[in-house]
């Protein structure tokens, strides 16, 4: 069940980004201490924003040494914020009142509302799509290393590593080095994504969860290639590796940009990289594997990282039965010279 956030909580939020505003280049020997008095539905809230020494906090309840003292509805001051209401018309309306030097109230405007932004203070708000992303411009480079992870829940013992060391020994043959990381190994202790947005909210991009999934993350967005290893599960993807993707959301920021005609988030970092789908299943048709593919352009859309291969196994356990053996060699040195060609 969704919970409404409570009065209190709005205006601490309000607070919190309202102390991001303060224009600390243009005011940095600016001090004073607002106290604000909100009401609403009989309850009374209290909260005070200090600033000194160039920097802005804000708190909730009483200051001992306020400069001004702003009383208000919580509406009309949610409506000032919002700038559906002027703040100077709001106290000639006597819509809210003060106690203290006008002086503050006009400063108020200026120190938090007058900021204008660089691109380096709301990094990827001005996010642009990159060269690398568009194929007619990239240029690729041969990888040194590849990182490749494998979402068996059979680990190495399964058809997809079945499959998947044959492409490895393709890149490999390429004088590329290969680093495998098994997803369901027991080390790795990968926790569902809460949906808390702690990481958009309080943590600017890091996870409150403690456990490997950030170590693992980190591996990713230093790999050039990371290739995504994994059987077929229900039209999607094993749960363990779907928690993985998941948790890859403290990547990304909390901002829309456009991308052609939809709308992403920009990254907290922008670098170079790319992601190749490895996938089998045990069903004859390919066509069973299409909406995984779908799935990892769209990841790869968000994540920007271009999907620059999808390679596919339909029908793997048969293939090593003795009706279709004979087709096997074939499949396997195909899957070799992949490897070689995905890196070169």
């Amino acid at each position: 069940m969704i919970e409404i956030p409570s009065t209190k909580e709005n205006l601490s939020n309000l607070f919190r980004y309202w102390v991001n505003l303060y224009d600390n280049k243009r005011f940095p020997d600016f001090e004073a201490v607002y106290q604000f008095v909100f009401e609403e539905d009989r309850e009374t809230y209290y909260f005070y924003l200090s600033v000194s020494g160039g920097k802005a906090e804000y708190g909730v309840g009483k200051h001992k040494s306020s400069s001004i003292t702003i009383y208000s509805p919580v509406s009309v001051w949610l409506d000032i914020t919002s700038g559906k209401l002027s703040g100077t018309w709001g106290w000639l309306a006597r819509k809210y009142r003060i106690e203290g030097s006008l002086h503050y109230l006009k400063m108020l405007n200026k120190v938090f509302f007058g900021k204008e932004f660089t691109d380096k203070e709301i990094p990827g708000v001005e996010d642009k799509i990159q060269d690398f992303e568009i194929p007619g411009k990239r240029i690729w480079k041969k990888p040194d290393k590849v990182l490749i992870i494998n979402g068996s829940p059979r680990r190495r013992s399964g058809f997809t590593y079945f499959y998947l060391q044959y492409l490895i020994k393709g890149i490999e043959q390429t004088g590329t080095e290969v680093e495998v990381i098994d997803i369901y190994d027991k080390k790795f202790n990968i926790e569902p994504c809460r949906g808390c947005f702690a990481c958009w909210t309080k943590t600017k991009g890091n996870c409150v969860i403690k456990d490997e999934a950030s170590a693992l993350i980190e591996k990713v967005k230093d790999a050039y290639l990371t290739i995504y290893a994994f059987p077929l599960y229900i039209d999607s993807i094993p749960a363990k590796l779907k928690a993985f993707l998941d948790r890859q959301f403290i990547t990304v920021m909390p901002v829309f940009v456009p991308y052609h005609n939809l709308t992403r988030h920009p990254l907290w970092e922008t670098k170079e990289r790319y992601m190749a789908l490895f996938s089998i299943s045990g069903l004859p048709e390919i066509e069973h594997l299409d909406p995984l593919v779908e799935t990892f352009r769209g990841i790869a859309r968000n994540s920007h990282r271009p999907l620059i291969a999808p390679i596919l196994r339909p029908c793997a356990e048969s293939f090593t039965a003795p009706p279709y053996r004979e087709y096997l060699k074939e499949i396997l040195s195909s899957l070799e010279q992949a490897g070689k060609e995905l890196v070169e």
